[in-house]
């Protein structure tokens, strides 16, 4: 006696128009999100109060020509998502010279903000006794120095604010001369004052 064969059994396919209608659908719902995270960023960005509606070209707010004379064997300036810094080559047992600039784009409640925290001295290795106020440079400008610690050189920084950017522009020296590195800090932030535009 024969047994008849099993009938196969199928999951039943689920129709073509449906996967095509579902995926169709979640990339409707994807595009929109997309959408309105993008709408909703560029909202917020338009919104933030001040001059400064986009980021500076970092390296460009120096120029060649002072960075020479600051650093005299650096060469370009290696820019990153927020900054720009110009350094002597590595040299065994010499300290290391080099230009570095920090930039904040803010709204202007904030950046008035970062400037009071950072006057406060919240941030380690600066001294708050020589901290000085600069006139001229900005709304609002203070320098302070890190003084030499080994491995570390003297360095002299200018924090200073115009509207919602705010830039500290630190110049570290590869000897110990701090009104050398004052002279060069502030000539430099100046400039990048001078250069910065909306």
């Amino acid at each position: 006696m024969t047994t008849p064969a099993p009938t196969p059994t199928t999951t039943p396919a689920t129709p073509p128009a449906k996967l095509s209608r579902r995926a169709f659908i979640t990339w409707i719902a994807l595009t929109v999100m997309a959408f309105s995270a993008f709408g909703a960023w560029r909202w917020w960005d338009r919104a933030q109060d001040g001059e400064f509606r986009a980021d500076p070209h970092f390296c460009g707010l120096v120029t060649p020509e002072t960075i020479h004379r600051l650093v005299p064997e650096a060469y370009g300036g290696r820019e990153d998502i927020a900054s720009c810094t110009w350094a002597a080559p590595r040299e065994k047992g010499k300290y290391r010279a080099n230009v570095h600039l920090f930039a904040s784009r803010l709204d202007v409640e904030l950046a008035e903000k970062d400037m009071r925290e950072q006057r406060a001295g919240s941030e380690s290795g600066w001294e708050n006794d020589t901290q000085e106020d600069l006139i001229g440079l900005g709304d609002e400008a203070f320098l302070r120095f890190r003084p030499p610690t080994p491995g570390k050189n003297i360095t002299a920084e200018v924090v200073f604010r115009r509207s919602n950017m705010v830039i500290s522009l630190a110049y570290a020296r590869s000897d110990d001369d701090r009104g050398a590195a004052r002279a060069g800090a502030v000539d430099a932030a100046r400039e990048a004052a001078a250069l910065l535009t909306p």
